[in-house]
């Protein structure tokens, strides 16, 4: 008889990336599993993936009972491709290890940002 160690439960994540306020790099970040499967996450942990030869997962941040988001990226971000990955888990104890499910959303590029004149400042 085969033992099966759960990996075979985790689901796969569908994430989605909208950009909110591309000038401020505000990005509305979404996940969700099929409709059949029906569960639902008490946290989900929220990366940013640096795209390219190296890739590198950068944690944001944690939302507790929520599937959609909203995230600030960071102003030195350097320009590049990027995705967010979300990590999904059932209980809130995370820690222990249980990954319920995982998912990346499409590359999105990310320009760099252009120092200009600021708002409400200068002579009219």
């Amino acid at each position: 008889m085969r033992i099966r160690t759960g990996l075979e439960e985790r689901s796969a994540l569908r994430v989605t990336v909208d950009f909110t306020d591309a000038a401020h790099r505000s990005l509305g970040v979404g996940w969700s599993v099929d409709a059949a499967v029906r569960k639902r996450f008490e946290s989900a942990r929220i990366f940013l993936v640096a795209l390219g030869s190296r890739p590198c997962r950068t944690y944001l941040g944690l939302v507790d009972w929520q599937d959609r988001t909203s995230i600030q990226l960071p102003e030195a971000l350097p320009a590049g491709a990027y995705a967010i990955d979300i990590d999904a888990y059932g209980s809130a104890s995370w820690g222990d290890g249980r990954l319920d499910a995982r998912g990346r959303s499409a590359a999105f590029t990310v320009e760099s940002t252009v120092v200009g004149e600021s708002a409400g400042g200068g002579d009219d």
